[in-house]
């Protein structure tokens, strides 16, 4: 099953799971503003506006130990065919429209 989000969505989602986590963690804003190496207006400004940098949005999955929502971020494509496994280090250098 297919799940589609918007972007707004996403983030609100990331939001809620920060939040939670932290928490369940019994953190105040400020220690995992600091424990995360981010200024505490960024984070206030993430859980209210939904704005954030990716590197201070990683910095604050690293601090609450989120590692397994990080490697889906970073997994790879699986590939289903034998022709699909033989090219895969074949990338063109330019893409030709």
């Amino acid at each position: 099953m297919i799940e589609l989000y918007t972007p707004i969505e996403i983030i609100k989602k990331a939001v809620d799971l920060v939040e939670t986590t932290r928490k369940i963690q019994k953190l105040q804003q400020k220690e995992l503003a600091q424990i995360a190496d981010i200024p505490l207006p960024t984070y206030k400004q993430f859980i209210y506006s939904h704005k954030i940098s990716f590197e201070n949005l990683i910095k604050l999955f690293m601090a609450l130990k989120m590692f397994d929502n990080l490697n889906g971020l970073l997994k790879s494509r699986e590939y289903k065919t034998l022709d699909e496994i033989k090219n895969k280090d074949k990338l063109p250098k330019r893409i030709y429209k």
